[in-house]
């Protein structure tokens, strides 16, 4: 048996203490900041407690073989999941939730981030040793520097992403390895696992490698000389690496392309300075960001900072390098200055917050501009006394203080404010309200949802965490014509990529089957349900009305484009498209003005007999998302209306024998000093006796499933006539139908937001499979790129043998 020798022993002795030390710093920091576990501030902030929580929750269910990891009813009527899958959860630490009970993830989401720290530490480390063969206590100042760079600190809130700074140093160094070893094995490998673990950021550093493989390209012709069959040569082997790590990542990587491509709201392309110049020093300093979407996160150490800085200056490196070095860095630091930049960076798309996303370039670029230097220096008889320990050492200890400072002032403004305390509580809560409804129901399909969320109004995935099918959605990766369609109809802002059921909306919630409905108010048509508990705090109401998965329909309803005039209007044309007749539902209501200034708008309102009085607030086309107004309804008020996730029709009252007088106003909301002048409320009533007559007409033509799971749907359906069958399921291409055997197809509904399938009169066995678009043509070109690439490296191998 061979023994490991003194060097391979240190080595792993070195990695440990790279690891060790991070994790150890960043326990420190939670104990400092009194975050969970280590205090009441939960580590669940920004997007992690609005999304991600929920998705890990999801995906621990899918683990467990409780959900589908191909498809979900729980979001937004029904999505293809794996976009979900390959943005949020496909790193590798996350099958870690598995072992984590489901009250003791936001634990699970701590120690992952604490593992991923340690990883990155090891891979920055053992990057400049390799790339720049520096002497231990240097690589580990130089790689703890990058690991708590601003950056990673403050993006420790979006686990998603850092997972690239992991891979970022191996991808670098097969950059290296292709210019000065015509070597492209490592940077496949290393690119195909940064796609699979998280496209979005596999994006940027591929983006990023295009540059720094120039920069590398540069550092090697100014020793060895240039000329272009040098360059094409480097270029087709740098272009092939990159296509065959897509091409070995095709698995995943066609599937989400397929999922993400639907289209859907494009935010405008904003002011060309996305920040100032006293914002863009005071990201180079430590201790001086703040979290308000204009200080870039470049600060990474004053150490490494002034050793990069060094490299500049050095007359022992080559000039051409130092040229290159100071371009790249201005396109850096331009890129988070510079919106056109920052829109190429990410996916030629507007980002919605997370400033800056492409910092931690800079903080890489530092890296190994630092590297270069050191090395610099090492080939300097005169400065190697800046390697002796006596030297390190104390700059390590200050690195560390320094880092750990400026992580404490950026954590003390990002966990704070939320207790994990009331989180749990809330979660518990839910859960015991959720599992007494589906206890007590014994329906295969019905939908739920609730206007209280666990935290303000946009955590909006509970249906995820918990497994019931909800309307709610938050979420970079859903259904866009889905999201479209509930969102026009009157439950969230048009052109928002997300929905928040705010309040009940009885025509809609009737037609896409939420039978139960957890509000704030008593929902008007809806009735107190039997699950009540006299010591509840979740009240839960019942729908009387709510149909079925599937409904007879005109053929008016295929193919269907609704009027867009308002949700009203819109629900008029969509019953009236399933039915084959035009019906009112809705019959606009006239409301009096009785005051209009600036800075309040008043209106006296008369909701007819045996009707709901509903409003809508059409917002103005300047207000934005984040321009809200406070609306008052009699004596309720809701603070924030017309903005982001709350742009809902809203009940001003329940019917009643007689008209009923309401008086609606909209103000300046709490913290703002001036509303949009021109948002109107739209003011309508819903007629009982209309809605009723035409539920009682659809009811009698229900498809009733037998089987509804996340993927699946199955049932018999007797129709009186050949005809369609209108379906609450988003239509998508992914769906494989048969009828009675036969294959048949899914025609786009209601802005695509819907399905209809072509029955024949009689019975119809009907069964609907959900596979993934691409997974399959995904999986068989990975085979193949791996076969290909084993058989290459064989013979390769081979030949050399031969020699």
């Amino acid at each position: 048996m061979t023994r490991p020798n003194n060097s391979t022993l240190k080595n792993v002795a070195f990695y440990a203490a790279c690891f060790a030390f991070s994790v150890a710093l960043y326990v420190a920091l939670a104990v400092a900041g009194h975050v969970y576990p280590f205090g009441d501030n939960s580590f669940l902030t920004n997007d992690l407690k609005y999304q991600y929580i929920d998705f890990f929750a999801w995906f621990r269910r899918v683990l467990l073989g409780e959900a589908s990891l191909r498809y979900s009813f729980s979001q937004g009527l029904g999505m293809n999941t794996w976009g979900l899958y390959s943005y949020y959860l496909a790193s590798p630490f996350n099958l870690l939730c598995a072992l984590f009970p489901a009250d003791k993830l936001t634990l699970f989401v701590f120690v992952i981030s604490a593992l991923k720290l340690g990883c990155i530490h090891i891979s920055s480390a053992w990057y400049v040793q390799k790339r720049f063969d520096l002497p231990k206590p240097a690589a580990f100042l130089l790689s703890l520097s990058f690991t708590f760079c601003s950056w990673t600190i403050s993006n420790l809130r979006n686990p998603l992403w850092i997972d690239c700074l992991i891979l970022l140093p191996i991808c670098a160094y097969g950059c290296y390895e292709l210019i000065r070893k015509q070597r492209m094995i490592r940077l496949v490998i290393a690119t195909a696992l940064n796609v699979m673990f998280c496209w979005y950021t596999a994006y940027i550093s591929i983006l990023f490698l295009c540059i720094f493989v120039l920069v590398e390209f540069v550092d090697y012709v100014a020793e060895e000389g240039f000329s272009w069959k040098l360059m094409l040569d480097r270029a087709l082997r740098f272009a092939g690496a990159i296509v065959l790590g897509l091409l070995l990542s095709a698995w995943t990587f066609l599937p989400t392309i397929l999922a993400m491509s639907k289209g859907g709201p494009v935010l405008a392309l904003g002011p060309l300075l996305k920040t100032n110049l006293k914002s863009l020093i005071r990201g180079f300093l430590p201790c001086m960001w703040v979290s308000n979407e204009s200080t870039p996160q470049f600060y990474c150490g004053i150490v490494m900072m002034l050793l990069a800085v060094s490299l500049l200056v050095n007359r022992t490196v080559s000039i051409k390098t130092r040229i290159a070095t100071l371009v790249v860095t201005i396109i850096l630091v331009a890129s988070s200055a510079l919106s056109p930049l920052e829109y190429i960076w990410c996916g030629m798309r507007v980002p919605n917050g997370f400033y800056s996303r492409t910092a931690f370039l800079l903080s890489f670029f530092a890296l190994w501009a630092a590297g270069h230097a050191l090395q610099a220096l090492k080939n300097q008889p005169k400065l190697r006394q800046a390697y002796r320990p006596v030297v390190i050492m104390p700059l390590l200890a200050l690195t560390a203080i320094e880092l750990f400072a400026n992580a404490h002032v950026m954590w003390n403004q990002l966990y704070t404010g939320y207790s994990e305390k009331a989180n749990s509580a809330y979660v518990a809560t839910a859960t015991d309200t959720i599992t007494t409804i589906q206890d007590q129901t014994s329906a295969s399909f019905y939908r739920i949802d609730r206007t209280t969320t666990r935290v303000d109004s946009a955590a909006l995935n509970e249906g995820l965490a918990l497994g019931y099918n909800q309307l709610s959605s938050y979420s970079s990766a859903n259904n866009p014509q889905a999201i479209a369609l509930l969102n026009s109809l009157g439950y969230s802002s048009v052109g928002e990529f997300s929905t928040r059921y705010a309040e009940p909306i009885l025509a809609v919630d009737a037609l896409l089957g939420v039978k139960y409905a957890i509000p704030e108010n008593a929902p008007a048509g809806y009735v107190s349900a039997k699950m009540n508990q006299a010591n509840s705090t979740s009240a839960v109401y019942e729908n009387p009305y709510a149909l079925s998965i599937g409904v007879a329909a005109s053929s008016d309803i295929q193919n269907s484009t609704l009027k867009n005039e308002n949700p009203f209007e819109k629900q008029n044309d969509l019953y009236s498209k399933i039915l084959g007749r035009e019906v009112n539902l809705y019959t606009k209501i006239e409301a009096a003005s009785t005051e209009n200034s600036d800075s309040l708008k008043q209106w006296s309102v008369t909701v007819p007999a045996s009707s709901i009085g509903y409003l809508y607030i059409n917002k103005d086309a300047t207000a934005g998302s984040y321009w809200p107004v406070a609306l008052t309804i009699d004596q309720r008020t809701i603070k924030n209306e017309a903005w982001r996730f709350d742009n809902n029709i809203r009940q001003i009252a329940g019917a009643s024998d007689t008209p009923s007088q309401h008086t609606v106003a909209i103000g300046v909301a709490e913290g703002y000093t001036d509303m949009p002048q021109d948002n109107e409320p739209v003011f309508y009533a819903l007629n009982l006796d209309v809605f009723e007559q035409i539920i009682s007409e659809l009811k009698t033509s229900e498809f009733i499933p037998t089987v509804f799971k996340d993927g699946r749907i199955e049932g018999e359906y007797t129709a009186k006539e050949d005809g369609n069958l209108l379906l609450s399921v988003p239509y998508d291409e992914g769906w494989n139908v048969t009828v009675n055997g036969t294959a048949a197809e899914l025609t786009p509904a209601a802005d695509k937001g819907l399905s209809s399938l072509n029955i024949q009169k009689g019975a119809n066995r009907i069964v609907m499979t959900y596979k993934t678009p691409g997974a399959f043509t995904g999986l068989a070109v990975s085979l193949a790129t791996a076969t290909a690439l084993v058989a290459a490296g064989l013979y390769a191998r081979h030949k050399k043998s031969r020699r």
